[in-house]
């Protein structure tokens, strides 16, 4: 999907898999979901660092583990350190270094989004939500409140915080179409409350 903050070169496709990876395995739609397999089958969660196929620790992995010995507060690797595990779905050792990038880069959205990827991940979606929730505090982004809005409609059972996500996600001028077409597609299909009034720009429920 979207960068959350500019990126270049590897680190822009390692943010765009990031993205992608967090968007599969939240929206709801079939087909998405058979078009894209890989990014929502859960891996048995590991400890430890990742291996390769062929036993070897991945090569990126162990530079930037070399790096931060010496470095330890460098938020940059961390954050990066912290993609890459994601994209493997090592998903403790991904938690342990998004904390490190919290604290390291308290003022920078990128290590809050993150670690709201690997707490979904892990089943505890009240800290994800609040994790993005810090994300748009510092940075409000369209893609954030479609994350937010699904979170709030199908995992934590909160139809109006989720719908006011999405209609200003909707709403977003920076906002690209795909995502725009994603969030209506959600809106027309939000579990409203009985009595609520329809999201803006969506059709009214039949009465019955």
């Amino acid at each position: 999907m979207h960068d959350m903050i500019p990126a270049s070169g590897a680190r822009r496709r390692v943010l765009l898999c990031v993205s992608l990876g967090l968007l599969a395995m939240l929206a709801v739609s079939f087909v998405y979901r058979l078009q894209n397999p890989s990014l929502v089958v859960e891996a048995p969660r590991r400890s430890g660092m990742p291996e390769q196929r062929d036993g070897g620790m991945d090569p990126e992995i162990g530079r930037l583990m070399q790096h931060l010995r010496d470095n330890p507060n460098d938020a940059a690797s961390l954050v990066h350190l912290t993609e890459h595990l994601i994209t493997q779905q090592n998903w403790d050792a991904a938690e342990a270094f998004a904390q490190r990038a919290v604290v390291a880069a308290p003022s920078d959205p990128q290590p809050a989004y993150l670690l709201g990827v690997v707490q979904h991940n892990r089943g505890r979606h009240a800290e994800a939500a609040a994790s993005l929730e810090r994300v748009l505090s510092m940075k409000d982004e369209a893609s954030v409140r479609y994350s937010l809005g699904v979170l709030y409609l199908y995992y934590l059972n909160e139809p109006i915080r989720g719908i006011a996500h999405l209609t200003a996600g909707l709403h977003d001028e920076n906002a690209p179409e795909d995502l725009k077409e994603s969030i209506r597609r959600e809106l027309e299909k939000a579990p409203l409350p009985d009595g609520a009034p329809s999201a803006p720009g969506t059709p009214a429920s039949p009465k019955k």
